[in-house]
């Protein structure tokens, strides 16, 4: 290898040599970390490499939905605010200071004095004006974030096009003002997403971000390459904070390769496995990391064709299955009833728990359905992992035992299984499918929003009257009355079994927290780049183990 590489950087040499061990190699890999441990500490100086999935991020922030694009996005772009890495509190990014009027409507932030794109051009009130429209005009998954806002839903769903009645404003150069259209206690939380980013004039009308590298960014970190395999970002010298960014230098591989992930972060090449990895080869235990997640699993009823659209069919199959079994702890540490995962002060809401076949003969009945006669094929989509697969084949053996009903499992590759599921133009192609959400932050109505008839991430086409009666009632309450209201609107969708959770996540990543600091656990799971900078590296008591058991090999 050595020899057929001879134009590699020791680093990527390093890469080379490790993606042709495999698993039965795993020990000749382990006894190379020695050899290479001064190499690896001279790169950690200034470069911090990532390992994710083999999906590829969407690059552009306001079109960008899964949570490895919002962790990456952490480096690249900013908007008004950011989070704290440990508490999750709003933090001023490029916002200077900011008030607010006694209604609590009326919200008006100073954009820095040196807040550039990293071409070194200021960012202005007018390019936050300019990216904010952006998102309601293509109306893409996150716009209905931005309802909160005057004016914001008429536009982006093309009832009034007038922006003069959108309230997003640019009142002098620096000067942003911001007219909700009701009091919003999340409001600056709202503000740390990705999706409310600045994004620079040249790529309002950018088709391929890709392909635009090195465009300008806002963010600590700007974009310098990207391949089928990797992204390479190089630090912002123009960032307003610049000084307190660290690391020169990112790198984020994608694969899919658990063995090959370990081996690289065993080897020091890789700093941070988000996803990929073989657990149980870790040579540094200490670096997995394992913590809550406001974050839930479920299944979900494609509403959008009869007779799914009825709650009663859909409440009816759902009372057949067997939830303690589907739901046990043999197989999730945190079993979910319910798709918010319980807040202080909001603990009221009531989903499907337990089988009931009398009720749903009823229903059945009471719907058109005769202990199931009449109804369609129900398809069933699912990732083809073991747990979707098995919760797939329980749905499919309880329904086919207990009514005269045609039920086909549709295995799909997870690679392409959300974005399959997601696309409106296959809606007809499943009946239930499941899909794993990540509040983008700590309230209800992160889970909540998307469930309103006309959002652009209610998927499942999911259209109740009651429901959202609770939801427009929750906007004018108080906050003790809002969350009452919120359970409610919470019961109604799990009673009706549009959603049946299964499981809240847990996050679960490998990282050395002691050698890459600024690194925290939290409900998000969100750690942003910026603060990372290296420490001192632990030392795994297994290396020696492992070294020596190799020698003896020989």
């Amino acid at each position: 290898i050595l020899f057929q590489f001879p134009c590699l950087l020791p680093s990527e040499l390093l890469y080379c040599i490790i993606s042709f061990m495999n698993s039965r190699l795993f020990l000749v890999v382990s006894f190379l970390a020695l050899a290479f441990l001064p190499l690896a500490a001279q790169m950690q100086e200034t470069e911090f490499v990532t390992v994710y999935g083999s999906q590829l991020p969407e690059l552009d922030p306001q079109k960008a939905i899964f949570s490895n694009e919002a962790q990456i996005h952490t480096a690249i772009y900013e908007g008004l605010f950011n989070y704290d890495p440990n508490t999750l509190e709003p933090m001023r990014a490029l916002a200077q200071n900011w008030e607010r009027s006694v209604d609590k409507k009326l919200y008006r932030f100073t954009i820095r004095d040196n807040a550039l794109w990293s071409d070194g051009s200021p960012i202005t009130a007018e390019d936050f004006v300019r990216s904010w429209f952006r998102m309601l005009d293509i109306n893409a998954e996150y716009a209905t974030f931005f309802d909160i806002i005057e004016g914001a839903k008429q536009y982006r769903m093309g009832l009034d096009k007038n922006p003069e009645h959108v309230g997003i404003k640019a009142a002098s150069p620096n000067t942003l003002e911001i007219t909700l259209v009701r009091p919003v206690a999340y409001f600056t939380r709202l503000l740390c997403h990705q999706s409310f980013s600045v994004i620079h004039p040249s790529m309002i009308d950018a088709g391929d971000w890709r392909n635009a590298i090195p465009y300008p960014v806002s963010g600590p970190y700007k974009p310098v390459s990207m391949t089928d395999t990797e992204l390479i970002l190089e630090k912002n010298e123009a960032y307003w904070d610049s000084k307190n960014v660290s690391i020169p230098k990112l790198r984020m591989m994608f694969t899919d390769d658990d063995e090959l992930a370990t081996s690289l972060f065993n080897t020091g090449y890789v700093h941070w496995l988000d996803g990929p990895g073989n657990y149980d080869k870790v040579l540094l235990q200490t670096a997995i990391q394992i913590s809550p997640m406001y974050s839930t699993h479920y299944w979900f009823f494609n509403c959008r064709s009869e007779p799914w659209n009825d709650k009663r069919v859909r409440r009816a199959l759902a009372l057949l299955l067997p939830w303690d079994s589907i739901r046990s702890s043999e197989f999730y540490m945190l079993p979910a009833k319910t798709l918010v995962l319980p807040l202080p002060g909001y603990s009221k809401t009531k989903g499907i728990e337990k089988t009931d076949s009398t009720e749903a003969m009823k229903l059945l009945e009471e719907s058109g359905y005769p202990k199931g006669q009449g109804l369609p094929e129900i398809i069933i989509a699912f990732a083809d992992y073991e747990r979707p697969r098995s919760i797939a084949n329980t749905f499919k053996t309880e329904w086919e035992k207990a009514l005269d009903v045609k039920v086909t499992l549709k295995p799909m590759q997870p690679s392409s299984y959300y974005e399959s599921i997601g696309n409106r133009s296959e809606a007809s192609s499943f009946t239930i499918a499941h899909e794993t959400w990540i509040g983008d932050f700590a309230d209800p109505e992160a889970f909540l929003q998307m469930w309103t008839s006309d959002a652009p991430l209610n998927i499942a086409g999911y259209n109740d009257s009651v429901f959202m009666d609770f939801m427009i009632q929750s906007y004018d309450a108080s906050d003790e009355k809002r969350m009452s209201i919120l359970a409610k609107a919470e019961t109604e969708l799990l009673q009706g079994a549009a959603c049946l959770p299964i499981y809240h996540n847990f996050a679960a990543s490998v990282i050395d927290i002691d050698f890459i600091q600024g690194w925290y656990q939290n409900a998000l799971d969100i750690h942003p780049y910026k603060y990372l900078h290296f420490g001192n590296p632990s030392i795994s008591p297994n290396v020696a183990k492992v070294s020596s058991s190799y020698i003896s090999l020989r």
